[in-house]
C-alpha cells in the first residue's frame, strides 16, 4: 500500500477523512421531544410524495411571465 498523497483515496482499510461521518441521534422527535416526528407523521417524506411535491418536483409550482 503507499499512503499519503492520491493513491490513499481508494485504499482497502480506509477512506480520506473529509469521506469518514459520525451520524448520533441528537434529540428526540416532535414538539417538545414527544411523539413521533413531523415528516413520519404527516407522511410528508421523500419516499411519500403528496401531490404537492410531486408538482413541485416536476417544476409545476412555480411560473415564469415573460
Amino acid at each position: 500500500f503507499k499512503f499519503g498523497y492520491q493513491v490513499d483515496n481508494h485504499a482497502v482499510n480506509t477512506v480520506p477523512k473529509e469521506c469518514l461521518i459520525r451520524i448520533t441521534k441528537a434529540e428526540d422527535g416532535g414538539i417538545g421531544g414527544r411523539g413521533p416526528w413531523e415528516p413520519v407523521r404527516t407522511g410528508f417524506t421523500p419516499g411519500q410524495e403528496n401531490e404537492f411535491m410531486i408538482k413541485w418536483l416536476k417544476g409545476d409550482h412555480i411560473k415564469i411571465k415573460v
